[in-house]
Parts: C-alpha cells; sequence; structure tokens
C-alpha cells in the first residue's frame, strides 16, 4: 500500500511554508523572518539570545516544542516594539499612516509582513517541469489547506484553471457553508487581510481555542478522501496539531488502511528516489505513510492523473448552480419537478439571479450542453472528434467577443438554421452569420494581415520556416502567409499535430507576453477552417473521414 495505490479519489491537501520556500526566491523559514524584523526594531539583545532565553524557560518541553514557543514569544516582542516604533515615528511601512492603522485597528507590523509576501517570484533555477506538475496537483485536489500567507497557491491553481477556488481567510471561512469542492482555507491568514495574519501569542491561543472547527470542517471528507501535506516538518507542531485532532476523529480500523489514507512528504536532499513507509505515531495515537522525497515531481504526477470525471472546480461550478437553483425555485414553492441539465453554467447562473425559467438534465455528455472551454472546443473541432455537438458548440462561438477567431464553419454548414426545434437563439444565429460575413473569415484578408517583409518570403514547405532562426511570431505568420502553397496533408499535420498541442500549452499557461503568438494561432485556425470547410456550401455528414477526397484532402 502506499502512494502508487492511491485511489482515484481527490484528495485532501495540507500545504505549508516549506512549498513556497521550494519555488519561491528570498523566501523565508519562520526563524528567518523573524530575524529579519528583529534588525528593525531598536533591541539591544539579539534574537538568538532571546530565543535562547526563551528555550531556558520551557526546557521540560520537546525540542520543536520549545523552538515553537520561543518563535511566537520574539514574533509577540517584535509586534510590541515595531508598533510601538511606528506610532512613535522611529520607522516607516510602506503604505500604511498612523491615521489609517489608527482607525482600523491595524498592527503595523502585520502590515508590514503582509506587503512582505506580496512580493513573490520564482528562483531562477526553478524546476518547471515539477512546478507544472504541481500546479495540475492544485487542481485535482478536493480542498486545500494552508498556514501560508502568501498567494502563491491561489496564483499557481489559476494557472491551470480556468475559473478561481474559493478561497476562507481564517476562521470566517470555518462557519460558512461551501460546496465542498476546490475550497482553499488559509487558516493562519492572508496578506489580502493583515489583520487576518497568526502570529503571536494571543493569535495563536485564539486559533488553538477554535482549533477543532478545521477538524469537523474536513471530517466527513477525510473519512472518505485521503490526505497529504506537502512542506511541513514532522516536528512543526501546527501539523502535530492538525493530525493529533484528525486521529481523535478517526475510527480504529487496520493499520495499512489508516496509513493509506493520511500522506506525509518530507524533503530530504540525499534521497535518490521516493521512499515509503509507514509511521505510527503513539502521540499522535495514528498512522501514516512517510514519503521522503529531494524529487516531486512523480508525486505531484500521481496526484494530478486522479481523474473522478469532472474536475474539483467543475464540481464546484455544478454544485454551486444546482444548489442556488433548488434554494431560488423552492423558496418560491416552484420545486415540484424541476429537471436540471448542465447547460453552460454561467448563463444558468444569470438566469437563475434573473429569476428566468429554468431547465436541466442529466445524460450523455454528447446529448447535453455542456460548457466548452476555448482549449477543449479547439481540440474538439481541429482533431475533428466532434464529441461536442454542433449546436452547443455554434453557441459557443456565438458567445465568444468580436474578436475572438475560432473555427466553426463545418458546423455551420451543417445546422439546419431553419428546424423551428433548435434551441439557438436569434442574436445567437444572426452573431454567427455575421460572423461567417466577416473579413474574419476571408482567407485572402487573413493573409493580409501579415505585413512584415521578413515573414512574407515565398515557400511550399513548412519545414523551411520551422528551421527558420526567427521568433514564434514570426514563423506563424509565415506559416499563415504561405497557406495556400503548402500541400493539405502536410498543412493539416502541422495543424493538428504541432500548431494545437502548442495553443493548448501557452493558452494554459496565461502568459500575457504570449497573447500575440494565441491571436496568430487563431488565425491559423481559421484559415484552415477555410481551406477545409468553405470549398463548397452543404458539407457532408461525420464523419470527415469519408468525405469526398476531390473535395477535401484531410486525411488525418
Amino acid at each position: 500500500m502506499g502512494l502508487s495505490d492511491l485511489k482515484n479519489q481527490y484528495p485532501i491537501v495540507f500545504i505549508g511554508s516549506g512549498i513556497s520556500k521550494r519555488y519561491l526566491s528570498n523566501f523565508p523559514s519562520w526563524t528567518e523572518l523573524l530575524e529579519e524584523y528583529w534588525d528593525k526594531i531598536d533591541e539591544e539583545e539579539d534574537i538568538y539570545s532571546f530565543l535562547h532565553n526563551q528555550n531556558m524557560k520551557d526546557d521540560s518541553l520537546s525540542r520543536s516544542e520549545q523552538d515553537f514557543r520561543a518563535n511566537i514569544a520574539a514574533a509577540t516582542h517584535i509586534q510590541k516594539l515595531f508598533d510601538s516604533s511606528f506610532f512613535q515615528g522611529k520607522l516607516e511601512v510602506k503604505g500604511l499612516t498612523k491615521k489609517l492603522a489608527q482607525s482600523s485597528r491595524i498592527s503595523p507590523f502585520k502590515w508590514s509582513i503582509s506587503d512582505r509576501f506580496k512580493k513573490l517570484e520564482l528562483k531562477k533555477n526553478v524546476d518547471t517541469n515539477e512546478l507544472m506538475l504541481f500546479r495540475e496537483m492544485l487542481a485535482k485536489a478536493k480542498m486545500i489547506i494552508t498556514t501560508n500567507y502568501d498567494s502563491f497557491i491561489e496564483q499557481s491553481y489559476e494557472k491551470v484553471a480556468e475559473q478561481q477556488p474559493e478561497v476562507f481567510v481564517g476562521q470566517q471561512g470555518l462557519f460558512d457553508e461551501g460546496s465542498g469542492w476546490a475550497e482553499i482555507y488559509k487558516i493562519h491568514g492572508s496578506v489580502k487581510d493583515p489583520n487576518s495574519i497568526i502570529i503571536n501569542r494571543e493569535d495563536y491561543s485564539s486559533f488553538d481555542d477554535k482549533s477543532i472547527l478545521v477538524t469537523a470542517k474536513i471530517l466527513s471528507s477525510m473519512i472518505n478522501y485521503p490526505i497529504i501535506f506537502f512542506g511541513y516538518s514532522l516536528t512543526d507542531l501546527n501539523i502535530r496539531k492538525l493530525l493529533r485532532n484528525f486521529s481523535t476523529q478517526l475510527p480504529h480500523e487496520d493499520i495499512r488502511k489508516t496509513a493509506n489514507r493520511i500522506f506525509v512528504v518530507q524533503y530530504e536532499e540525499n534521497a535518490k528516489e521516493a521512499t515509503e513507509e509507514i509511521v505510527k505515531d503513539s502521540f499522535l495515537d495514528l498512522d501514516y505513510t512517510l514519503i521522503t522525497a529531494k524529487e516531486y515531481a512523480p508525486i505531484y504526477k500521481r496526484i494530478a492523473q486522479i481523474n473522478e470525471g469532472l474536475t474539483p472546480i467543475e464540481l464546484q461550478k455544478y454544485s454551486n448552480a444546482i444548489k442556488r437553483l433548488i434554494i431560488s425555485q423552492g423558496n418560491k414553492g416552484a420545486l415540484a419537478s424541476v429537471l436540471l441539465s448542465p447547460s453552460d453554467l454561467d448563463v444558468v447562473m444569470d438566469q437563475i439571479q434573473a429569476d428566468a425559467p429554468i431547465v436541466v438534465a442529466i445524460g450523455n455528455n454528447k446529448n447535453i450542453y455542456v460548457t466548452p472551454t476555448p482549449t477543449s472546443y479547439l481540440t474538439d473541432y481541429i482533431t475533428e472528434k466532434f464529441d461536442i455537438m454542433p449546436e452547443n458548440a455554434l453557441r459557443f462561438i456565438a458567445r465568444q467577443q468580436n474578436s475572438g477567431r475560432y473555427p466553426f464553419l463545418h458546423h455551420y454548414y451543417n445546422y439546419d438554421f431553419s428546424n423551428p426545434k433548435n434551441s439557438l437563439e436569434e442574436f445567437e444565429v444572426d452573431r454567427l452569420k455575421q460572423r461567417k460575413t466577416s473579413s474574419d473569415f476571408d482567407l485572402d484578408n487573413l493573409i493580409k494581415t501579415v505585413k512584415h517583409p521578413p515573414e512574407k518570403f515565398e515557400t511550399n514547405d513548412i519545414s523551411e520556416i520551422l528551421k527558420k532562426q526567427w521568433n514564434l511570431s514570426k514563423k506563424l505568420n509565415s506559416i499563415l502567409y504561405n497557406c495556400k502553397n503548402f500541400d493539405m496533408k502536410d498543412f493539416n499535420d502541422y495543424v493538428v499535430h504541432t500548431a494545437l498541442p502548442n495553443f493548448v500549452k501557452i493558452y494554459k499557461e496565461r502568459n500575457n507576453k504570449t497573447a500575440t503568438e494565441k491571436s496568430v494561432y487563431r488565425k491559423l485556425f481559421v484559415a484552415w477552417d477555410i481551406m477545409n470547410f468553405d470549398q463548397k456550401k452543404a458539407r457532408p455528414s461525420y464523419p470527415l473521414k469519408d468525405r469526398d477526397p476531390l473535395l477535401c484532402t484531410n486525411s488525418v
């Protein structure tokens, strides 16, 4: 038993400061942060003498408990002197005035810490593959619980998900009734709310009084879903308290069964490969699997492979939409027989808000309207799978911004707009017709958008362009400029097997620097669409591999 035998269930993921420190430059440990701020206060004693004296007061405790209490004492001492120095005008805090601090009851110390952790910068030697797998792993977490103040987790999540997860800060989120899916709980506070930061003795005392709420919030999920800890030391009292709370609620069962639901990933510099062992902690009264590793990529990859059909963010979206529908209709006594379908959930949410009638159904994904994303639509269309029904695809196109170029001619020519049973709105049909007749769908006009001389040389060989020492944007423009010259099979192979995967990759990275490349890719896809599907007004039915070869040479 172990991570390799992890069930196909989205896990609850705990993330500590070790993860931020792993990927971010100039990211301090707790003690390093305290040392940094100790140097800002007017204190003759150095911090390590202070910590030593604190340890001596608690010499009956374990080393980890001594360090934990000493750090809290240091933070409490720093905050007192830091805040006092601020109001005495001895030090300044960026973005904070005495008036604002007093009127809002904001601690200058916590404000400064908040500002300190807002500045996130990746390490120059960061393992980009591991980082991408980390992001993909986050997207498969049922919920994420962290003691980190910084927003690295949220930003990483948003790199791969097309919707932001719900974020709860401090204790307030533990009282809210969430969907239970794709939620991030920042239990020690967030940089977005300085007063929420837990760092001094009073903060921790208040948190300890309410820590059972953390257990209560995730207990029902914990029983059925695995729990994985990243970025924590086994001596960290934060993790030990959390595990202790869990253990008091867990049913007594076979050691291996319990160990296979709780995993602790621990960094080891000299580890050549990941190792797993079952650890029985008598103090915690808990058995768990300890994974010791230097490289985390295989661990992230295994978790990212979990697939329950819909991702947690999609489950959250469905749950929220259906819940709002039930509450909306139920409060009006109109929930006699409401049959829900996974329609465009963004539209459904707006319609519920506007008190519009809603119909929902459950069925095969080829027969219901599943909201496409730009990447899922393009992948479905260009690879000619057509799992998205034409009507749903056309609705997606109709609702795009005017500047968004997407191929859709195959669906357009095969769809019976005159059929009274079709569900496209009149404005959607009008938009589709306008888009079809616009200059965006004129091949010569698309080619004319290539204006720079280096990209306008004539060739009938795509590989000749790809060998050029040009940046990606220039290569794509040159391919667009010469698209009429290429053998159709070569052009199709390039679009399907190279251009499409590359577009999907850079789109998911959500990097504003690639906006130009994404724009040219979409032009290229439209040109491909025109060359394949606009040669005749009435196109053949599916599958496309059975087309008349005289009408289209596509052999994909």
